[in-house]
This record gives C-alpha cells, sequence and structure tokens, in this order.
C-alpha cells in the first residue's frame, strides 16, 4: 500500500523550537449543470477550480506548545476569492489526556467535520457535513461545490468566522487496552451571534476505536491499509439565541447531534473501508430565521434546513486504486418537502504516493424531493481532480 506520511519542511531553530512549513492543493474539473441565465432551464457548466489552496505553517515550542495558523484560496464555480486565514490557535499539550486548542479552529460536530480534507475517500464530504453551525446548516452537492439553496439557513452568514470557530477545544486521547482506545473533544465558541444575544456554543465529542487507534485531532477518510480500526462515534453540538424567527421576533436555539461509525480493515487482497453517519439538526421548527438590527436581515427557512439525515459510503483499496460508492439522504421538516434530497456518488482514486498525491474522480447525481425548477429534477455532476499534500 502507498505511504499516508504526509510532512511538510521543517527547520529547527535550536534544541526546543522549530519551525514547519506544508502546502495543500486540490485542482479540479467540474462539468455540472446550472442555471446560468436565470430563465429557470438548467445549461451545461464546465469549469476547472481550486477547490483547496492552502499553506501551513507550524511553530512547535519544546514538547509543550504548538503554534498553527493555516491561509487558504478557494475558486469554485469560476469566481475568486482572496487568501484568507483560516486556522490560527495555540495548542498547550501538557498530557495527552488534556490537551488545549486555543483560537481559529474546527468544531467536532460532525466526524466529517474533522476529516482532514487531505485524506477523503470519497473525493470530498457528503452534503450533509454542512449541516453544523458554522458550515451554514445546509447541505451542498456538486461534490460539495455547490450550496443546495432551499437548505440552506445561511447561518454562516451571521458567523464571525465561517466553518471554524473562535474558542477553545479541550482534547485528549487514551488507550484502555491495546485494542481499545478512547479520545473525547470538549469546545465552547463564539458560534453565530445573530439575535442581537451572546450566548457560547458548546460542543461534545467521544469516539471510541477498536485494534487500532485514531488519536488525532483529524481522522482520516481511509488510511490506506496503515490501520485496521473499527470506530463509533458520537457529537452533540448547542447554542442558544442563534437567530431570529423573522415572523414573530422571538430567539431561536440550535441544536444537532450527530452518530458515526467508520472501519478500515485489511484483507489478504486489498482493503475494505466503510462509513456511515447519522445527523439531526433543529432551528426551532420555524419559518424565515433573521439577524438582528435596526431592520433585521432575512436569513434562511429554519423548517427547510432542519430535519435530519444520514451518509453511507464504501471502497475497497487495491495497490494504488480505490473505487468507491457513496449515498446520502436528507429529509427536511418542511411541509412541502423543500431541502430534502437524495445523492448517489460513485469513483475512484489513483495513488501516485498516499494522500500526498493522487488523482480523482467522481460522478454524482443530485435529486432534491421538490425540483428545482420546472425543468430541472436532477443534477449531474462529474469532477476530476489531482491533489497533493505535503
Amino acid at each position: 500500500m502507498p505511504a499516508t506520511a504526509r510532512a511538510g519542511a521543517k527547520v529547527k531553530i535550536d534544541d526546543d523550537t522549530s519551525f514547519e512549513l506544508g502546502l495543500r492543493l486540490q485542482s479540479q474539473f467540474v462539468s455540472t449543470e446550472a442555471d446560468r441565465d436565470g430563465d429557470g432551464s438548467f445549461e451545461s457548466q464546465n469549469d476547472f477550480n481550486i477547490r483547496r489552496a492552502r499553506v501551513k505553517f507550524r511553530g512547535n515550542y519544546g514538547a509543550w506548545a504548538t503554534a498553527y495558523v493555516q491561509g487558504d484560496f478557494e475558486e469554485l464555480g469560476g469566481t475568486s476569492a482572496d487568501m484568507r486565514i483560516i486556522d490560527a490557535y495555540v495548542l498547550l499539550k501538557p498530557n495527552k489526556l488534556a490537551w488545549l486548542y486555543f483560537g481559529l479552529n474546527m468544531a467536532p460536530a460532525i466526524r466529517q467535520n474533522v476529516t482532514s480534507s487531505g485524506a477523503f475517500m470519497a473525493l470530498d464530504r457528503p452534503g450533509i457535513a454542512y449541516k453544523s453551525l458554522t458550515w451554514g446548516g445546509r447541505a451542498k452537492y456538486a461534490f460539495t461545490n455547490t450550496t443546495f439553496g432551499d437548505s440552506n439557513s445561511k447561518l454562516n452568514s451571521a458567523a464571525r468566522a465561517p466553518v471554524r470557530d473562535l474558542g477553545a477545544t479541550l482534547f485528549g486521547n487514551y488507550s484502555v487496552t491495546p485494542k481499545v482506545h478512547l479520545k473525547y473533544y470538549l469546545g465552547a465558541y463564539d458560534g453565530v451571534q445573530a439575535a442581537g444575544a451572546d450566548a457560547l456554543r458548546l460542543t461534545g465529542r467521544a469516539q471510541v476505536n477498536f485494534f487500532d487507534p485514531e488519536p488525532g485531532y483529524y481522522n482520516d477518510g481511509t488510511y490506506l491499509g496503515e490501520k485496521r480500526t473499527i470506530g463509533v462515534g458520537g457529537s452533540y453540538d448547542r447554542q442558544n439565541m442563534v437567530a431570529l424567527d423573522q415572523a414573530t421576533g422571538s430567539k431561536v436555539d440550535y441544536e444537532l447531534f450527530s452518530v458515526d461509525a467508520f472501519g478500515e480493515v485489511p484483507l489478504p487482497v486489498g482493503l475494505v473501508t466503510a462509513e456511515a453517519g447519522y445527523v439531526n439538526l433543529d432551528l426551532g421548527g420555524g419559518e424565515t430565521l433573521a439577524r438582528a438590527g435596526a431592520t433585521p436581515v432575512a436569513l434562511g427557512n429554519a423548517s427547510r434546513a432542519q430535519g435530519d439525515g444520514f451518509f453511507a459510503q464504501a471502497g475497497y483499496c487495491l495497490k494504488n486504486f480505490q473505487p468507491w460508492i457513496n449515498y446520502e439522504q436528507w429529509n427536511s421538516d418542511a411541509t412541502d418537502d423543500r431541502g430534502s434530497f437524495k445523492a448517489y456518488r460513485a469513483g475512484v482514486n489513483y495513488f501516485l504516493k498516499g494522500h500526498g498525491a493522487k488523482v480523482v474522480a467522481g460522478f454524482e447525481r443530485f435529486e432534491p424531493d421538490v425540483p428545482l425548477s420546472a425543468s430541472q429534477d436532477t443534477i449531474s455532476s462529474f469532477i476530476v481532480g489531482v491533489y497533493l499534500d505535503y
């Protein structure tokens, strides 16, 4: 199996201090369908894009402290964006049972939120990974290149730090026996404060692995034979008063819980990887959300964004090839089923040097329960990309 180790350049400053530089680049060709002229009819859309272009800086201060900063450039659908800082935290490591991440970091609301974007199996995350708070309480399609409008709460537009969150996370891991391993996350963050109120976002996650551990803050989507592990986990994410109900002016609370299972088992020939997850989102069951102000600003629809759903994916890796399949479904709480969908995906990875250098390709069929227009009830997308991580 190709090695999955991904290490950047390291410069030693003195016996206790070092500096590391890393890069991540995911470049894609995306063929999908979009209503380009707003007439309700969807046309073919073909674009090259930069899905992720990241520069990673890490400073190590002895064995007890780390500073980490990551910048990201993302271009989707032919539109450009400036480079921005997406991670900036200090990590204190007094004991492996209690590491403290302090600053801008990923909240562990769903396993896929803390699955490394440098080590996906199914080309990218499932669409419902974006149901967590600062990710927007939404779903995405075209391999997460496009937001599904009916499902979008737009809460991420009211977040101080979209996707990541500003706060503190206590993280630890412990091996109960050589074959039973535990890890936990407990966090408090700024979250979304669009209701004219100030309540902390509180997030917790626990995970148990059998056979080999997954000891890091981030998991991989596939370990390419380096692990034999079965993991089961669950997360709970909550913040009171995240937005207003536009119709009543009452404050809306956010609550999400998720459970997941992951397994990777080497076989006499090749290896099998499988993962499944369930997500339940509650935004109070109302209608249009709003940001507080002299004139409240409308966000998305709560009942179309909230609901529950699941995904399942599996892959088989033989030498440098890994074909995979993925299915997900979301059932919104809207009475007309707006925001509900199904998605079918299949693809293949070719590993040049593990997750450090690979070519990926995938096909997706996205089926909203309510058609996107009078003439469009499905979206088909094809992607081929080159992913590098150093």
